[in-house]
């Protein structure tokens, strides 16, 4: 893969500074949504199985259930840094983050799966690793204009050498050699030009008509931290694929095995 990305500039006092206003904000948001869902409830509860307005309801329920989930890992995203880090069946954790996602943002579009069999876990912090695999499906999925496309995860073993050519990473050094686990998403989105694949890491930049966010900026913080690597392709109207490379814990004796290889 290659990339033409330059590593972003640093922007750590900003980001938190917008950590700590997000947090209080979401701690607002979510007690509003209790308050939504608990009111949508007793409507639900009062109203007659073939009234016509139930499956509106519903549906305000869903997207409210949704709005609570995404609160609750923002604010658990924020708390991170005092959860301990854990083995994690990325496979797993893949098919959770879909199951939370596809009742609304995944509709029209083709989902496919490649999972590796018998993945070997990696060890990170669940939120960290949730915020990765979400933001990349929100923008992938973001990207199909027309809502009719493709969606394609996978997952599999990488063993990267020393001074290993074969990658450029957005983050502006390869990972240490060893062995990681990759997880690669590709869209039949819209697609990048150069320019726009300069700023991508960048807060706030996106290729939307409307909307800033910190999507792929926490997902290249993410990691960096982890001492991994990212690598985009992209060209107009031909799509984009994320590849995102995570360390195996060597220190735990855990061995890839190698028909996993990519």
């Amino acid at each position: 893969m290659s990339s033409n990305t330059s590593p972003p500039k640093p922007y750590t006092q900003q980001l938190e500074t917008i950590g700590f206003l997000a947090t209080g904000i979401a701690h607002d948001f979510s007690n509003l949504l209790t308050s939504i869902v608990g009111q949508t409830s007793l409507a639900l509860a009062t109203l007659p199985q073939d009234n016509a307005a139930r499956s509106h309801i519903e549906k305000a329920m869903q997207a409210a259930e949704f709005a609570a989930e995404l609160t609750r890992q923002l604010l658990t995203y924020a708390n991170s840094e005092d959860a301990p880090n854990e083995l994690i069946d990325l496979n797993q954790l893949i098919n959770d983050t879909i199951g939370l996602l596809n009742t609304t943002l995944l509709n029209g579009l083709s989902l496919q799966l490649d999972l590796a069999n018998n993945l070997p876990p990696i060890e990170a912090k669940r939120a960290h690793m949730q915020q990765i695999i979400m933001n990349l499906i929100i923008n992938a999925a973001e990207s199909i204009e027309n809502g009719q496309g493709i969606v394609l995860l996978r997952t599999g073993i990488e063993i990267l050498r020393e001074h290993d050519n074969r990658y450029k990473f957005a983050n502006g050094r390869s990972p240490l050699p060893g062995s990681y686990t990759f997880l690669q998403i590709t869209d039949t989105g819209c697609g990048m030009s150069c320019q726009q694949l300069q700023k991508i890491f960048s807060p706030f930049f996106t290729t939307k008509p409307t909307g800033r966010g910190l999507g792929l900026s926490t997902v290249l913080d993410i990691v960096s931290f982890y001492q991994g690597g990212i690598t985009v392709e992209s060209q107009p109207q031909l799509g984009t694929t994320f590849c995102i490379f995570l360390p195996l814990p060597t220190h735990l004796g855990i061995m890839p095995n190698l028909d996993l290889l990519h």
